[in-house]
């Protein structure tokens, strides 16, 4: 009876500890450009404008902004996303790469600026002129906001 209580009591440790660690998400809808995406529910909205939508989190900085330039492409965002990339001066570009989200096409940089991780998107949505870039920023040695970031990022989808 001992071994069953014990087992118990580690099974109900377990299920608290990882219910305190899980991060609520909450969905925003950025209605001016048809588009939404998910922030940790720690995130203030700082500003939302139809030119930028900006919100902080927990150590975290979250931005994204419309662009309209119908020369940018699927085969092109690469490129322009290290442009933006390189106009932030970051002092280190350590990945990029194309990704594809939920029907948004796109890249992303990521790289170093004053001791703080950068990470830069660029995508496009086939069916409109609008496109976007986003910005997130957090400490360089922030292991949970990595995991964030990449949250954020795969949320990143048209309005429906």
């Amino acid at each position: 009876m001992k071994t069953w209580s014990r087992i118990c009591f580690i099974a109900v440790l377990s299920f608290v500890t990882v219910s305190v660690n899980a991060q609520t998400l909450i969905d925003y809808v950025w209605g001016q450009h048809n588009i939404a995406f998910t922030l940790p529910n720690d995130f203030k909205v700082v500003t939302n404008t139809g030119d930028e939508f900006t919100a902080s989190g927990d150590g975290m900085e979250f931005g994204i902004f419309p662009f309209s330039d119908e020369s940018v492409d699927h085969s092109n965002i690469t490129a322009f996303t290290i442009a933006i990339a390189k106009s932030l001066e970051l002092e280190q570009m350590d990945d990029v790469d194309v990704i594809e989200l939920n029907g948004l096409k796109g890249a992303y940089v990521e790289g170093h600026k004053d001791g703080a991780r950068l990470f830069v998107t660029g995508f496009i949505d086939p069916e409109s002129a609008t496109n976007f870039f986003s910005v997130i920023s957090f400490a360089n040695d922030d292991k949970e906001a990595v995991n964030e970031t990449v949250r954020i990022v795969k949320s990143f989808r048209k309005k429906k």
